[in-house]
């Protein structure tokens, strides 16, 4: 590209992704998702959805308000959130309504402590996608991987489109908001590069800045109260 749009750092609120979004658009980007090689002025804009499908519909809506399509990649094995209640169901129909994918986020280390062989590997994510699938009603091929290990970085493997593989990963810009980072860096500081994978954390924007303790705090208080429910149904 000949021209970028400087961008400073972010407080994390819902109002400035919508920012960073328009920027991008501004830019001449175009929106495209997982499937080929990126062409130049092409984003693939991926969400790791690791605390709340809730806040990646709201995510969600504003992309489909600019016409910006991405990946939503949620946990099938996670005690934050189930995807078989009624709440987070209605979200990821509302997000797939909305003109988004929906894939895998597989967490190796929920299966291993150290690397397993590729057919271990290879049948629990494919598990997985066939769980989503179920759940979807649709096929499910792309995984992007929780707290990736060193050993799924930039690996092309069967079976499945891994969001690390050299085509998104070394072969182009990555760029991630993780640990709300871009607090204390803006995402590109050396100008926009051609083409890019951008990874966005849900849970970590809202409508007020708040910092990364403060929002795992309120899950926890949240998911506390969830259990607590339970069991008082149950008599406990």
């Amino acid at each position: 590209m000949t021209e970028c749009t400087t961008l400073g750092r972010f407080a994390y609120t819902l109002e400035e992704y919508r920012t960073l979004l328009e920027s991008l658009l501004a830019d001449g980007f175009e929106f495209v998702g997982f499937g080929r090689p990126l062409q130049d002025d092409e984003i693939v804009l991926r969400h790791d959805v690791d605390l709340s499908p809730k806040l990646a519909l709201e995510m969600a809506k504003i992309e489909a308000s600019l016409d910006v399509k991405s990946t939503y990649c949620v946990l099938v094995t996670t005690p934050i959130y189930n995807l078989l209640e009624v709440e987070h169901a209605r979200a990821l129909a509302e997000i797939r309504a909305l003109g988004h994918d929906i894939a895998v986020h597989f967490n190796t280390h929920h299966y291993w402590d150290s690397e397993p062989t590729p057919d271990e590997l290879g049948t629990q994510v494919r598990a997985e996608c066939d769980v989503l699938g179920t759940i979807l009603g649709q096929h499910v091929e792309t995984v992007s991987f929780h707290r990736p290990p060193s050993w799924v970085l930039d690996v092309d493997f069967d079976g499945f489109e891994n969001t690390y593989q050299p085509q998104y990963f070394s072969a182009i810009t990555y760029r991630s908001d993780s640990s709300q980072k871009w607090r204390t860096e803006p995402p590109f500081p050396h100008g926009r590069p051609d083409r890019l994978q951008l990874l966005i954390h849900p849970g970590l924007w809202g409508h007020t800045p708040r910092e990364m303790a403060d929002i795992v705090a309120d899950i926890e208080t949240k998911q506390r109260a969830h259990v607590e429910t339970y069991l008082d149904g149950l008599g406990a």
